[in-house]
Formats: C-alpha cells, sequence, structure tokens
C-alpha cells in the first residue's frame, strides 16, 4: 500500500509516523492510563477528568471544558497538594493522545520508585535543566534535526520539516516555558499541534515527548480522524483482523 492511499471506507487504520495522526480519542487514552495504575486516581471535575498519584504531588488533567483558555492536557508535579509547582508540561488540543501519555507513564513509572532517590535518579538522574538540555540536544542530532538560532532562541527542526524543538532562553522562574515542541504538515505551521514544557521538566518527561517525533511509532486511528493536510505524508494500512478459529472436529 502505497503512503497516498488511506481506507476507503471509516475503519481502524494504523498510521505512521504517529505524530502526524491526529489527536485520537484523548478521554479513552486517559482512563486506560488511570485505571491500569493502583497508585494513581481518577476522578472528574467540572469539565476536567483528572489523575492524580496517590501523593497528591503529580496530576494529569484532561480539560474537556469547550472554548476554554485552559490547555486541552495538563501534566504537572508539585511539592505539595496544588502548592508550590515545580514543573509542568501542557498540550493543545490537536497533539496525539499518545504524545501526552509518553510524558505521563515516564511520570508515573518514576513515581512509582520505592524511595525519593530513586524517583529522582528515574525521572533527572543529573541536576535540572542543564542535564535536559543536552540530553535533547544528544537526542534531536541522533535524528539528524538542524539548528538555527535567531533572537536567542534555537530552532531544532526534522530533516523533514515537519516538527520543531524550539529551546527559549532559560527564564528564572521553575514554572516558564523553556521549551516548545510541534509537529505537523510542512507549510501549515498554524495548524501544528504544540507541548510546552517549564525550565524543571524531568529529563525522562521531555525525552518521553521528543521521541514520539525522533523515533516515531505507528498510532491507530479511524480514516475520518486523520487530518486531511496529513495524508499525503502517512503510510498506513487497515488494522488486521482475527481470522476466526475453524471449527473444532467432533
Amino acid at each position: 500500500m502505497t503512503h497516498h492511499d488511506l481506507t476507503p471506507h471509516d475503519t481502524p487504520t494504523v498510521v505512521f509516523p504517529g505524530y502526524l495522526a491526529g489527536p485520537g480519542q484523548d478521554l479513552g487514552t486517559l482512563f486506560e492510563f488511570g485505571r491500569g495504575r493502583d497508585d494513581w486516581l481518577l476522578t472528574v471535575v467540572d469539565d476536567r477528568l483528572v489523575a492524580s498519584h496517590e501523593s497528591a504531588s503529580a496530576l494529569v488533567v484532561l480539560n474537556r471544558a469547550p472554548h476554554s483558555p485552559d490547555p486541552h492536557w495538563t501534566i504537572g508535579s508539585c511539592r505539595s497538594a496544588l502548592h508550590d509547582i515545580e514543573w509542568y508540561a501542557t498540550f493543545d488540543a490537536p497533539t496525539p493522545a499518545e504524545v501526552v501519555m509518553a510524558v505521563a507513564r515516564r511520570l508515573a513509572h518514576g513515581m512509582a520508585q520505592p524511595t525519593h532517590a530513586a524517583r529522582e535518579r528515574q525521572l533527572w538522574s543529573h541536576a535540572c535543566h542543564a542535564g535536559t538540555l543536552d540530553a535533547l540536544h544528544a537526542e534531536t542530532a541522533r535524528a539528524r534535526w538542524t539548528t538555527t538560532v535567531s533572537c536567542c532562541t534555537r530552532t531544532l527542526e526534522a530533516p523533514d520539516g515537519t516538527a520543531t524543538l524550539l529551546i527559549h532562553p532559560a527564564p528564572d522562574g521553575p514554572g516558564d516555558i523553556v521549551y516548545t515542541l510541534s509537529a505537523g504538515a510542512r507549510g501549515h505551521q498554524d495548524t501544528w499541534w504544540t507541548a510546552q514544557f517549564s525550565r524543571n521538566i524531568p529529563t525522562s518527561a521531555a525525552l518521553g515527548a521528543l521521541r514520539t517525533v525522533t523515533d516515531p511509532g505507528r498510532y491507530t486511528r479511524r480514516a475520518s480522524q486523520i487530518p486531511m493536510l496529513h495524508r499525503s505524508l502517512l503510510r498506513t494500512h487497515p488494522v488486521a483482523r482475527r481470522r476466526p478459529e475453524p471449527p473444532r472436529a467432533r
């Protein structure tokens, strides 16, 4: 099947690269994340579905309020419940749910470690920010992204022009935006999905998001869920159906 072919009917389709597949099922994805972990609790607050760690120091929030000015997705960590934010990441509505979950799973894995020291090693394994910056540079260099600098902002761009990572000047506050990851059809940047990360984002979490683009996976979507502008950029094939088992001999 060529990369121009799409399933003519609205049936489940495997899409590559996944980061151009469209947002997918955000609600179902977060339910699956929360239900699969004993140390996370799912609650509904107004128009938001919230997955919170049992320590009350980490949250994954899906905002489904119509016309809300708040981010569609927010992942964050604080020293105590809803106070003294350590870091956060936000994702707009067009972001594939799998990109968001790549960050959430890294956070959940780190939070599941038995000791504070083990959690720190799993999430950061270095001093904040400087090591994360080095790790992001190393990952984009491995993927042969190009680098340009303008007005103190460094832009790392994928070879095919469908993704960028912006590295902004480091501010003083831990909650200020430092990294912006975006992707979409080349020449249509106004339609790209965008994820933003604050200064103290753990290395593991930041790399989790970046690697969905530098080492993309295959996501499942219905044909109608795939953005029109992305269709010529994708390789797709229908989800394989399970063959019925032959009748047993009596």
